[in-house]
């Protein structure tokens, strides 16, 4: 608070020698926001009421606007908009802010201006689709998701139909459509691999996944974000010894690889019992990324597998601390519940369960340890753990 008011204090000779300088006037304003005064913005809209053309100054106070009173922003952005009808980055505002306040029909109009004047037209584009898909019009989403070309939202607008074709039983024409443009855009052919089977295996179509994987790599095949992929989607179908030959092609040639390290470390610690691999394995990824949650996590796994209860704990706290993730709570409440700490136990699966209550990891543990889940989503000690 002292500052501010010593803040306040500078400013007041350099108004008075230059009152309309337009960093001043911003850095009162965002100080006065700051402390909650009545009329933050009094100055600057006094200087540009005397200068109504002072589009800095007034781009500046719009932006301070969308952070506190959107209508009064939107105000200000379609005086900027009258003064520069041809300013793609003021149409493009006002669609956001009137997207924002819920008025679509007129984001869209603004959209659709940019659009024709060829400024910002693949943002537009995507907007235009996610305001379609929220209305449930999924062709016109798509149609529009289409015509994003490049940029940013590329990646996102291609998810996007993906999503939708998929969910829709569509898989064919989502096939089809990134068929084409891993022809249209050879550069991201890698990324669009990943991007179709990642919606196909969510999806739960996990043998179309696995034939654009084995696609990719044929085409592609020293992508070892694609390989990667291609071994978990092995891990998941209980095919460990194709998840340990893909796991260990990557490492063949990228041995300093602390995903894959880990990957195959985990696996092998929490479904085989060739832990010492697993070991050296977590330990060399670890030693790469001393402090990455995921390898913590399964340090503090293959610790506990080896019963070395205390120095798992300490290791699955690290990475629970960096990283809240259920699965990392169900590795440390297991851990807990095992060394007789059933009340840290319990109180570290409440708190997951509150965050993920379906979470099927939290739930096998639970269930596989006889720790009953009540509807509210909070473990309930078993009759014979209450009485110990």
């Amino acid at each position: 608070k002292q500052e501010y008011e010593q803040a306040l204090a500078n400013l007041k000779p350099l108004f008075e020698l230059e009152p309309e300088q337009p960093q001043a006037l911003l850095l009162e304003a965002r100080i006065l926001v700051e402390q909650k005064a009545k009329n933050p913005y009094a100055r600057m809209e006094r200087v540009l009421l005397e200068n109504p053309d002072a589009k800095m100054l007034r781009l500046q106070y719009a932006g301070l606007l969308t952070a506190t009173d959107m209508q009064a922003a939107r105000e200000q952005f379609e005086i900027l908009s009258a003064q520069a009808p041809r300013d793609g980055d003021l149409l493009f505002s006002l669609a956001l802010i009137n997207r924002e306040m819920g008025d679509n029909t007129t984001a869209q109009a603004y959209l659709h201006q940019s659009i024709e004047l060829g400024q910002r037209s693949d943002e537009a584009y995507y907007y235009l689709g996610r305001m379609a898909e929220n209305d449930d019009e999924s062709e016109k989403a798509i149609a529009n998701y289409m015509e994003v070309k490049n940029g940013a939202e590329y990646l996102a607008a291609s998810s996007r139909i993906g999503q939708i074709l998929v969910q829709e039983g569509q898989l064919d024409r989502s096939h089809d459509w990134y068929s084409e443009q891993r022809i249209n855009k050879p550069n991201l052919r890698g990324q669009l691999y990943g991007l179709e089977a990642d919606i196909l295996t969510q999806a739960g179509h996990e043998k179309a996944a696995m034939g654009v994987l084995d696609e990719a790599l044929v085409e592609i095949p020293d992508n070892a974000s694609l390989r990667y992929a291609r071994a978990m989607l092995n891990e998941k179908q209980n095919d460990l010894n194709s998840m340990e030959r893909e796991l260990r092609a990557i490492l063949a040639t990228e041995p300093d690889n602390a995903t894959a390290l880990n990957a195959l470390g985990y696996t092998l610690a929490d479904r085989t019992t060739r832990y010492e691999e697993a070991l050296q394995l977590i330990s060399r990824a670890l030693s790469l990324q001393p402090n990455e949650p995921a390898i913590l996590d399964s340090m503090g796994w293959v610790l506990f597998r080896t019963g070395r209860y205390d120095e798992s704990v300490t290791y699955l706290r690290r990475a629970y601390a960096e990283f809240p993730d259920p699965e990392v709570a169900a590795h440390l409440g297991e851990v807990l519940w095992v060394k007789g700490d059933t009340d840290a136990a319990l109180a570290i699966w409440q708190e997951a369960l509150q965050r993920n209550p379906d979470h099927p990891i939290l739930i096998n543990t639970l269930g596989r340890l006889g720790i009953d889940t009540p509807p509210t989503g909070i473990p309930a000690e078993t009759p014979e753990k209450s009485q110990q």
